[in-house]
């Protein structure tokens, strides 16, 4: 008596099981999971020197441009200072070089001018070989005094090359003594203040755009054919329930890999899988790196 109450009962279930398990199969299936992540940009100066400003703290917003940390050039300016009064000097004495070279110059052909009229007029017997001779003499000693001078020029223009060369290093080192940002973004952290001395490479602070967020996520090969380049996906994010966030498919790996420890899969026995990278905008900026999201696929 009890068995038959017992197999009338189990029964009488059957047909709420079903429906339970259709409704099952109907509902949403959980896709590829994976977290949000970002490019970060380390920003550090290429210069040593004691910090007389970080002018960003961290959270805060940085545009393109913007001075984020200021060193101090006071011995930058001095060495620019001193090589700027060795240029002047150098170019005063260009300027005596250069009317050096011209008077060698004007020398050298009233010379020959001389030496072409004695010439003529020893041929015509009223000039000796020896004021020819004389002459050519004097000429030979101008041709050396004007290569002399050619040679001081040339010199000293050297000189001036190197000195606007070093100028133009005072120059740069004094523009990167200001830190501009090269992007426009949020400072995630700082490790820099005033009054320490900055070391050339060391990040000063690290910088993020988080007007958009990348989701990564692994499909297996069976799924690619779901997804194409441009797509726009439903993105659900654990902390942020209610209608999922759009998503766009930027990047899909041209190559398998092996299923990452921390990435679970539909098929747990799947081994290869390939990358997926979908852009999220974060307008309000309520994703935030390292939070975990998940995609339905079409």
């Amino acid at each position: 008596m009890c068995r038959m109450m017992v197999r009338r009962a189990l029964a009488g279930l059957g047909p709420v099981l079903l429906l339970g398990l259709a409704a099952c199969g109907h509902g949403r299936v959980p896709g590829p999971s994976g977290t949000f992540e970002t490019t970060v940009v380390d920003v550090a100066p290429v210069l040593g020197g004691r910090v007389l400003a970080v002018t960003r703290q961290e959270g805060e917003r940085v545009a393109v441009g913007d001075t984020l940390v200021v060193l101090d050039t006071e011995v930058i300016a001095l060495q620019r200072a001193q090589a700027a009064a060795g240029q002047a000097t150098l170019q005063a004495q260009r300027a005596v070089a250069d009317a050096d070279l011209a008077r060698a110059r004007r020398q050298l052909a009233l010379l020959e001018t001389t030496l072409g009229r004695t010439n003529t007029l020893r041929e015509q017997g009223t000039a000796t070989g020896q004021q020819v001779d004389d002459l050519t003499a004097q000429r030979d000693v101008a041709r050396t005094g004007v290569e002399a001078a050619r040679g001081r020029l040339a010199a000293i223009d050297a000189e001036l090359v190197h000195l606007e060369s070093g100028l133009a290093v005072f120059d740069r080192q004094l523009r990167d003594s200001a830190v501009l940002s090269p992007i426009g973004g949020t400072v995630l952290t700082r490790t820099l203040e005033p009054g320490e001395v900055a070391t050339p490479g060391r990040a000063a602070l690290r910088l993020a755009d988080l007007s958009h967020l990348e989701l990564r996520v692994y499909l297996e090969s069976g799924d690619l054919s779901r997804l194409r380049l441009g797509q726009e996906v439903p993105v659900r994010v654990d902390a942020l329930p209610g209608a999922p966030l759009k998503g766009t498919v930027g990047w899909i790996a041209g190559e398998a890999e092996f299923t990452p420890k921390n990435v679970q899969t539909r098929n747990a026995r799947a081994q290869l899988v390939y990358a997926v990278k979908l852009r999220v905008d974060n307008p309000d900026g309520k994703l935030h790196v390292g939070m975990p999201a998940e995609i339905d696929l079409p």
